[in-house]
């Protein structure tokens, strides 16, 4: 009997990515087969483009279950879901603090360090598979994860009640426009966001932001003009020290920085103005837990956090080069690629 076979994406390095056929991989103990319907597009996946990686990309995923390995019941096929990216050990002191975003000692990463979701299934462990009801399409679905999940995560980690609040987003690509339309959802009162490109500047306008063009030579300038006082919360989705150090300039007395961009470039704080006499927080936030997930389906199945107007481009599994081509041109909003 012939081996079932799947077209799947693959990356050279050098911006080089191929569809080939391989086989469709078989759920092992504990595992489910996840017929894909749609992967969303990262930043973080720059890496594995110019690098090349041996896995199959993509950890945005959304998806119906279509076989289960031993240990998973069968109840479970036909789930529509997505599929949560860390597969935990849970058991080191993060994941039994309900932190499995944080394990210390995690099995893998999908589409990192196993494969992903830029083919047409992928296999995963049951425990990472987020079913979602059926009135969240599946493209939407996405959107529950990295855009919604991490900034909803962000905004809990910095305990500040967002509702009426001055919010300030630092960088307007994914993560920082789902920290735009959470922020408006959860009811600030203002949101001001900054970006260097046009197209995400009209697109958080569009959204009910106040935009700010980081072009200028200072771009906390607008921000603090409009809030002479500084801002409760600031998110910073931009990864730079530019970005970094405006952001703890914006922040309020008693406010929060919450830094989710990734960044190895060093940030010079000064303790006393920066962060004792105002009593400001500056802390990290890595994508969210699998108990916080519930709150962003809740958003989204009331009405208050609606993904569309962020999923701005589709292309199919064929078309994935010019789908990153179109991604990292900055000039979209969420990318979705649908094998």
């Amino acid at each position: 009997m012939a081996t079932a076979t799947m077209r799947a994406a693959r990356f050279h390095g050098s911006g080089r990515i191929s569809v080939e056929r391989v086989p469709v991989p078989a759920p092992g103990a504990g595992e489910v087969l996840v017929e894909v319907h749609a992967n969303a597009l990262c930043g973080s996946d720059r890496h594995a483009l110019r690098g090349g990686t041996e896995v199959i990309p993509g950890h945005e995923i959304s998806g119906t279950v279509v076989g289960t390995g031993t240990g998973v019941d069968e109840e479970r096929l036909g789930t529509r879901g997505v599929v949560y990216l860390v597969d935990a050990c849970e058991s080191c002191a993060a994941c039994a603090a309900g932190s499995p975003n944080m394990c210390l000692r995690k099995r893998g990463a999908i589409g990192f360090s196993r494969d992903g979701g830029l083919a047409e299934h992928v296999r995963v462990p049951a425990k990472c598979f987020l079913p979602v009801p059926d009135i969240v399409p599946l493209d939407h679905a996405t959107a529950l994860l990295d855009l919604f999940g991490t900034t909803l995560h962000a905004f809990r980690r910095s305990g500040r009640d967002i509702a009426g609040a001055d919010v300030a987003v630092m960088g307007c690509g994914p993560i920082g426009i789902g920290a735009v339309a959470v922020a408006i959802a959860l009811g600030a009162g203002t949101v001001h966001a900054c970006d260097v490109i046009p197209y995400r500047l009209e697109l958080a306008g569009r959204m009910g932001a106040t935009v700010v063009d980081g072009r200028e030579e200072d771009v906390g300038r607008p921000i603090r003009e409009r809030v002479p006082d500084g801002c409760s919360v600031v998110i910073e989705a931009a990864g730079t020290p530019e970005t970094q150090r405006a952001a703890v300039d914006l922040c309020g007395p008693g406010g929060c920085v919450v830094i989710v961009a990734h960044s190895a470039a060093p940030l010079e704080l000064r303790t006393s103005p920066d962060l004792i006499q105002l009593e400001r927080a500056l802390i990290g936030s890595e994508y969210f837990p699998r108990s916080d997930f519930g709150d962003g389906v809740e958003l989204v199945g009331q009405g208050r956090l609606d993904p569309a107007p962020l999923l701005t481009h589709r292309f199919g599994l064929d078309e994935v080069e010019a789908a990153y081509d179109a991604f990292l041109g900055g000039a979209t909003g969420k990318v979705l690629v649908l094998p």
